[in-house]
């Protein structure tokens, strides 16, 4: 699955965090996103995901022009988005809040609840194995029935990515997925990713963690002030003297 970005802007009086913002991610592309703090990229995330609509410019995914979609409909169409800051259902356990994450079961309504109890057995039935799947891929086994509320920080990242996955993406944005993260889990999400990439699903990544980042995608895009100034594979683009201006400090 394709996204396509052109001239994508938000301005919030006379504050523009994105400014005509264009880029591209291929189908089953590995790309990140980096720039300073304040730089807009978490704005362009709410941008592509549906949870605030532009002042100017398209998303477009598989050639489908969806810049009016909810973030919901983007959802159902295979896009989906994790939180910098996790946001799962600290009360249910890793499993349950990987069951809550199923899209589209019967049993929550009413009608399919007392109507079609067969169909909603065999749907739970169906729920509860890739719930297992996904736990055993993750390695989330031996936290599988603790409440998330008492998981550690990567391990809560672990169960967001969970999450996402069970709404079976093809394209997964992902906001700072190794911040507050240890060092052995971080390889462990970025060996998940691969994975995951390897089975043709997309990623479009916000990152702070630059060795982390960049040993994983294809491709970067370098934001500061809302605008894209650089792009292309890492090694180029951290070597870019705008990037190390902007990013890093200077040239030193």
């Amino acid at each position: 699955m394709s996204l396509v970005l052109a001239d994508l802007a938000k301005s919030w009086g006379g504050f523009c965090a994105v400014d005509a913002v264009s880029l591209t991610v291929p189908k089953g592309g590995l790309v990140g996103i980096i720039g300073p703090n304040g730089a807009g990229k978490s704005t362009l995330f709410s941008l592509v995901s549906g949870f605030l609509a532009p002042d100017a410019g398209s998303v477009t995914l598989d050639g489908a022009d969806i810049t009016r979609l909810a973030a919901h409909e983007r959802a159902r169409r295979g896009m989906v988005r994790t939180f910098q800051v996790p946001r799962e259902f600290a009360h249910l356990t890793v499993r349950e809040n990987l069951m809550a994450a199923v899209p589209g079961q019967s049993g929550e309504t009413l009608r399919g609840l007392f109507l079609r109890p067969a169909m909603v057995r065999v749907e739970e039935q169906a729920a509860a194995a890739r719930v297992a799947d996904t736990i055993a891929f993750l390695r989330l086994d031996p936290v599988a029935d603790t409440p998330a509320g008492k998981l550690s920080g990567g391990q809560k990242k672990l169960l967001e990515l969970g999450r996402a996955l069970m709404t079976d993406p093809a394209l997964i944005l992902l906001d700072e997925p190794f911040a507050g993260v240890n060092p052995v889990l971080v390889e462990a999400l970025s060996a998940h990713i691969r994975a995951l990439n390897a089975r043709g699903i997309g990623f479009l990544i916000i990152e702070h963690d630059l060795p982390a980042l960049t040993r994983l995608v294809g491709d970067i895009h370098v934001m500061d002030r809302g605008r894209v100034i650089a792009s292309g594979p890492p090694a180029a683009v951290l070597a870019d003297a705008a990037v190390r201006e902007a990013y890093l400090g200077g040239s030193a």
